[in-house]
């Protein structure tokens, strides 16, 4: 098993590591200058190894033939691998005993690179909080977790901060409680129902009113009945 990495600063890095019949036999070293040996019998081979400048041959490939291979597929996939997706955050809480579990979860993100901790006025309280790990979407895109128990008359005092690289700056959020979501949707409702009966009395009084000026009309203007059919011979 052998790869490389291109940090951000330009510089490279890479491995190789070698098994036998299941088990670890030899690994390139950090500076890929010699190998290290698993077990006994792995000491023949890292010494004929060396012998042989493999480590050197080793170190090109991963310093030059895979970093070049490596740009080239980066590129290939770059709109991809460097789109940036927001977080959608969801704050929720649940009260139990006394203890109100606050959980903050954000979906749909990318790159996977995210940090979701929790404020209490304003200081971070990673110590009592616990986190879930960053899992895939079918999507491609991550979601993750953390949650924090708090006292339920101190709820106002605590904030999900996320940050993310498709943020401009960190995000917080509160809890909205259930009853203020039920306000909010009661009073939505309530501002169009009455929308609602406004236009209908609109249209009731129009259809009146249209009605009323036609039985005021005189009878020649709106017609006889013998003109509309003719007069017979």
């Amino acid at each position: 098993m052998m790869g490389c990495d291109l940090l951000e600063d330009g510089s490279t890095r890479g491995f190789y590591q070698n098994a036998y019949d299941g088990k670890d036999f030899l690994a390139l070293n950090e500076d890929m200058t010699g190998f290290i040996a698993a077990d006994a019998a792995a000491e023949i081979t890292k010494r004929k190894w060396e012998d042989e400048d493999e480590a050197e041959r080793r170190k090109h490939y991963l310093q030059n033939t895979c970093i070049e291979w490596l740009k080239k597929y980066v590129s290939y996939g770059r709109k991809v691998l460097e789109r940036k997706e927001p977080p959608t955050v969801r704050v929720s809480g649940k009260e139990a005993d006394g203890i109100l579990t606050l959980s903050c979860r954000a979906y749909g993100f990318y790159p996977r690179a995210i940090s979701v901790s929790w404020l209490k006025d304003g200081e971070v309280r990673d110590q009592e909080t616990e986190w879930g790990s960053v899992a895939p979407n079918s999507d491609g895109t991550y979601y993750t977790w953390a949650s924090i128990d708090a006292r339920p008359e101190e709820k106002d005092k605590y904030r999900c901060r996320v940050e993310h690289a498709s943020l401009l700056e960190p995000g917080l959020h509160a809890w909205e409680t259930e009853s203020n979501w039920f306000t909010i949707v009661v009073a939505v409702a309530v501002a169009v129902l009455a929308l609602i009966a406004a236009i209908a009395a609109f249209v009731m009084w129009k259809q009146k009113s249209g009605k009323k000026d036609y039985d005021k009309a005189p009878s020649s203007d709106r017609g006889s009945d013998s003109s509309s059919r003719g007069i017979p011979a």
